[in-house]
């Protein structure tokens, strides 16, 4: 059983923060503490102008320790990446465990992961993180312990210096390309039998419960964030004459971390092989056009062009009426030019689930041509 930790969050208002709201940033870290195993006992933010080189101005920081104290905190979470320096400043203030959101992230992938690939391409973002921060890392771990933030292999690589941490990184990248090769032999000969669709977007949005829906199975859904972190697929009858896979794939967030996105490229650099891609979206969720905005610059990032589409509308049952037509207001502005690529649906209610069925049925039977849903922002 994984021990829970207590914990205080420090925020800075208005710093890397691009457009996200400060309530939906608190609520996203929370969420990613909670999925963590963490109980938040606090939060410290602070509107800032411009970067400051102690995350927070003195008196914030004095403000939060005096809390972090008095709450008989064992943790500090940061919810943004922190340089070596400025993690090594806190965590000499606060006398306990400090760690950024990176690691935080890194943390819960290395707790999912399952598979032998999955824990592989989780080692590998966490020794790329933490050879930069070596000097004087090993230290702060050796005296702060284990727990959110060192499991994987930060608890069996603490003695070790850059050298063995390159040789490290360069073994489980050697091992990965082995599995990749592998797997694309695997998935060459999956591509010629069938139509293949592979679900995407931002963690949990739904797409576990969709998947579960479309094949019939029952795979882990979970409302924790990060619930699928390796990649299922599965195959089902669009019709007696076409046969699909589907495959469900990891979810993405906010500012996820550089070195996790490099680690899973393999891995999502399949999606290129789908003929359509399923785009879920969670449209009780307040932020629900930034999160899509996340995931197509994601998508962007790995070279997928927003084409081969549909926006899949996921939810729809947790709206009321007047929620509802509000939506389907924003439907039109978001894809005002083609709704045959937009559908809502609710997964776990199992409704309009026919209707996104037929629309892979139609671009299967199309010759896999869709045209790209134009979302605007």
């Amino acid at each position: 059983m994984i021990r829970t930790e207590r914990s205080h969050i420090l925020i800075a208002n208005n710093y890397n923060t691009e457009d996200w709201e400060l309530e939906d940033r608190i609520q996203e870290i929370i969420n990613l503490a909670e999925t963590a195993n963490s109980e938040i006992s606090g939060i410290t933010q602070q509107k800032l102008k411009k970067p400051v080189r102690t995350y927070l101005g003195s008196g914030k920081l004095h403000e939060a320790k005096n809390q972090a104290i008095q709450e008989k905190v064992n943790l500090i979470i940061v919810d943004d990446e922190l340089s070596p320096n400025q993690q090594r400043y806190l965590e000499d203030l606060f006398k306990i465990k400090v760690v950024d959101r990176t690691a935080l992230i890194l943390d819960i992938f290395a707790n999912r992961a399952k598979s032998r690939e999955g824990r592989l391409q989780v080692s590998l973002a966490q020794l790329e993180y933490l050879l930069p921060r070596l000097a004087g890392q090993w230290s702060h771990l050796e005296r702060l312990g284990g727990g959110i933030g060192t499991r994987g292999p930060g608890e069996t690589q603490i003695e070790t210096d850059r050298r063995l941490v390159r040789s490290s990184i360069k073994k489980i990248k050697k091992d990965l390309l082995k599995i990749k090769i592998s797997r694309s032999a695997q998935r060459s000969n999956r591509l010629k039998r069938a139509f293949n669709v592979s679900l995407v977007g931002y963690t949990n949005a739904g797409k576990s419960t969709l998947f579960n829906c479309l094949s019939k199975k029952n795979s882990i859904s979970s409302r924790k964030l990060f619930s699928t972190l390796d990649t299922k697929t599965s195959k089902i009858y669009l019709s007696n004459e076409i046969r699909c896979t589907i495959s469900d794939t990891v979810g993405f967030v906010n500012k996820l971390p550089t070195v996790l996105v490099d680690s899973f490229k393999a891995t999502l650099e399949e999606l290129k092989d789908s003929d359509l891609l399923l785009h879920v979206i969670d449209v009780s969720n307040n932020n629900f056009e930034k999160q899509i905005e996340v995931v197509d610059n994601l998508l962007e990032d790995l070279g997928l062009e927003r084409n081969n589409m549909i926006y899949v509308f996921n939810k729809i049952d947790k709206l009321t009426n007047e929620d509802l037509n509000i939506f389907n207001n924003k439907i039109k502005y978001l894809a005002p030019e083609d709704h045959e690529s937009v559908v809502n649906v609710s997964a776990i209610k199992s409704l309009n689930i026919d209707l996104l069925v037929n629309k892979i049925l139609n671009q299967a039977e199309s010759g896999y041509n869709i045209n790209s849903a134009k979302v605007y922002y």
